[in-house]
């Protein structure tokens, strides 16, 4: 399994995830964490990401689940004959983004892909938050659970994907998220699982069982 886990964006340490990639240069780029948006500004947001990504050297173009949502086969077929070498995922919503894994297949799809090492999956901020073993910590501000059946007509998927054995917390040491960062760490501690916030540059980089945390 293959993992690039940034707080924000790329991080400063983009030549890792070009080393974790290895040759191939295909992404997939999930935005779904930000289907909160205005149209034109998601429509903006997500060209901004591409762009990042293109500027690396990345044939990239969205992944956008809801055209997945209880069409897994679909979505399986596609991302097989798109044979990506990166999915990243943006930050935003957690619950939005978790919920779209769900219903779209996603979730089951990653973890299968990964573990047979077919690409590198990567993201930040809620993209990371997605792939904890619960989100139900999480949650501030108007980027909360009660938005998801607001936008998708269901209720909050409060399941993470499993990849890692603990609660990834991003931007921890960014000023505006200090309260916010203890209070998760509070919730996360008092449930007997193990919380490990990352500051704003912070990334970590899994390749197997090697595991390295950047910038802290």
């Amino acid at each position: 399994m293959r993992l690039y886990l940034a707080s924000h964006n790329l991080g400063p340490y983009a030549n890792e995830l070009l080393k974790l990639v290895g040759g191939g240069r295909r992404a997939l780029y999930i935005e779904n964490a930000r289907d909160y948006y205005p149209g034109e500004k998601r429509a903006n947001d997500l060209q901004e990401k591409l762009n990042m990504l293109s500027e690396l050297g990345f044939e990239v173009e969205e992944l956008n689940l809801r055209n997945y949502f209880g069409k897994s086969d679909k979505l399986r077929k596609f991302i097989n004959s798109y044979k990506p070498d990166l999915i990243y995922a943006s930050g935003g919503n957690v619950f939005l983004l978790a919920t779209a894994y769900h219903l779209s297949g996603f979730d089951e799809i990653l973890r299968e892909d990964l573990a047979k090492d077919k690409y590198v999956y990567g993201g930040f901020s809620a993209g990371i938050m997605a792939i904890c073993k619960t989100i139900r910590f999480y949650g501030h501000d108007y980027l909360v659970p009660e938005r998801v059946p607001e936008i998708y007509g269901v209720d909050a998927v409060l399941d993470g994907v499993g990849l890692v054995d603990y609660q990834l917390i991003p931007h921890a040491d960014v000023p505006e998220h200090l309260e916010t960062t203890k209070e998760y760490i509070k919730r996360i501690e008092l449930a007997g699982l193990k919380a490990l916030p990352l500051n704003q540059e912070a990334v970590i980089v899994i390749n197997g069982n090697n595991q390295r945390i950047l910038g802290q």
